[in-house]
């Protein structure tokens, strides 16, 4: 999903093959929210959203592309300032006409005022609508229903085109959110009057679903357009999967690069060789783990950028030294696989490999080297399972000059693999969880509610664990696997559309 937006007022705003939408309301009423999280648009230079009044003091033109081709275009609109004023200069012009005032009366409301300095911002946000946008209307159920309210509304029937109202909550606090209960009846009776269609959109908390049901309602306001919308919707849903695809490959590649990862550093076997090796080892240690940490930020980045959080950053430091250190035993506890888990996704390792020996042998074992290696497999992740990661460590043999190679990497616990896997789920989740309308400061923040299971992995089907436990296996040997590269991409593919189905409930 992608957008275009022109600064500029255009000579036309409707577009000819895209249906058009001016979107209009109340200053501070999250018009520019909603935008943005319907179009992915995070960059304040495009969307601004601000507490501060009056930020859109323009029309704007922001287009839906998919597939190279604008599908949709929204105008933002600056908001009412006078509406009742407004709506008693419109009656009183259309108070000749035998039907009252209607489009053509707001037509020429514009053509009187429009080059004037009264009602600027009402002649400008009704410009598209005169040259015949449809309209969204977003408003806060929060807030009172009041005359002004009132007037908007009326003024926004005359149009008489597509009209689709939005109730996008701000409510935070427990006594705003009862105010928003309260007050939502009384908008919806109103904009029921007037408008085609009135649906929530909560623009700070809405995930892909509700974005693609809002987009589906247009359909419902305005059926001329509905096998263009159909097609758009399509188009979609063909991207977001697309997108999902890829970020699959990607928590494969990281899981892949780092379970083959290997440090490698030298210290000069002389004099006092235990302490030289204990120095060397704690900086190949260190550097070990920021590496895997770095590796973690850049793909996190790379999935950030993947679903148009281009302003948004992962902090590497979050990984390894905050709640996800790789040297705390919190950490193993919390996240991975559990013993019992591990202890069968051992076993089916051991068995796999137990199973490949029987092959190579044809079969003289008679099956033992398969139950034999579950039996090993299984046992060695039931002992070393909740123990912290000890780094497999080659010494290389005295140099001419007395000089040793060391090599670390990977850990040697069984939930080395399952716990990097859980953090990308992690953060994973906080990416679908972050709104393109949040600011903030930029930076990717992982909030547990108190409801949300910690270890993402534990909930797997244990098949899946089996089939990604195998795949850890050969990875950390690194082996090439070809087929079983694919059948674990679809297996990680399969868990983030879990995450994204869990999160719409």
């Amino acid at each position: 999903m992608t957008r275009l937006s022109e600064r500029r007022e255009p000579t036309r705003w409707v577009a000819e093959d895209a249906p058009t939408f001016a979107v209009v309301g109340k200053v501070n009423m999250g018009k520019s929210a909603v935008l943005a999280t319907l179009l992915e648009e995070d960059d304040d230079a495009v969307i601004r959203i601000s507490a501060e009044p009056g930020e859109t003091t323009r029309c704007q033109r922001l287009s839906l592309v998919l597939d190279g081709r604008e599908r949709l275009r929204f105008i933002d609109t600056p908001g009412f300032q006078q509406p009742i004023e407004a709506l008693r200069t419109i009656r009183a012009m259309g108070a000749d006409d035998a039907r009252g005032p209607g489009p053509d009366t707001l037509a020429r409301f514009v053509a009187r005022y429009g080059d004037s300095d009264e009602f600027v911002d009402e002649c400008r946000l009704l410009a598209p609508i005169v040259e015949g946008a449809g309209v969204v209307y977003v408003v806060d159920p929060g807030v009172r229903l009041h005359d002004a309210f009132l007037a908007e509304i009326e003024i926004l029937r005359l149009s008489a085109g597509p009209r689709l109202a939005i109730l996008n909550p701000h409510a935070e606090s427990d006594d705003a959110s009862r105010s928003t209960q309260t007050n939502e009846a009384l908008w919806r009776d109103e904009l029921g009057k007037a408008f085609n269609l009135v649906r929530t959109f909560n623009a700070f908390e809405a995930r892909f679903a509700a974005r693609r049901d809002l987009l589906a309602a247009l359909n419902q306001i305005d059926e001329r357009d509905r096998n263009h919308l159909d097609a758009t919707l399509a188009l979609l849903d063909t991207e977001w999967e697309e997108r999902r695809d890829e970020a699959a490959e990607r928590i494969l590649r990281f899981l892949g690069t780092v379970l083959r990862l290997r440090e490698h550093t030298n210290y000069v076997d002389d004099g006092a060789p235990e302490a030289a090796r204990k120095k060397a080892l704690t900086e190949a240690n260190r550097r070990y783990f920021e590496r895997i940490a770095e590796l973690e930020r850049e793909t996190t980045n790379d999935l950030l950028a993947l679903y148009r959080h281009r302003h948004t950053r992962a902090e590497a430091a979050e990984l390894m030294t905050d709640e996800l250190d790789l040297s705390h035993d919190e950490t193993w506890r919390r996240f991975g696989l559990n013993r019992r888990q591990l202890t069968f996704a051992g076993a089916a390792t051991g068995a796999a490999g137990g199973t490949w020996l029987d092959v190579a042998t044809a079969g003289h074992t008679l099956g033992l080297a398969t139950l034999i290696g579950g039996g090993v497999g299984g046992a060695l992740a039931w002992f070393k399972g909740d123990a912290l990661p000890t780094l497999n460590l080659s010494v290389g043999r005295p140099g001419a000059f007395g000089g040793r190679q060391l090599s670390l990497g990977p850990p040697k616990n069984p939930n080395f693999a399952w716990i990097l896997f859980d953090v990308m789920l992690v953060r994973y989740r906080a990416i679908m969880a972050r709104t393109h309308a949040a600011r903030g400061d930029g930076r990717l923040a992982h909030q547990r509610s108190a409801d949300e299971a910690e270890s993402i992995v534990r909930q797997l089907e244990s098949s899946r664990q089996k089939l990604l436990a195998r795949w850890f296996r050969e990875a950390q040997r690194n082996t090439e696997q070809g087929e079983r590269d694919v059948q674990a991409r679809k297996a990680i593919e399969a868990t983030l559309a879990e995450i994204e189905q869990a999160m719409q409930s």
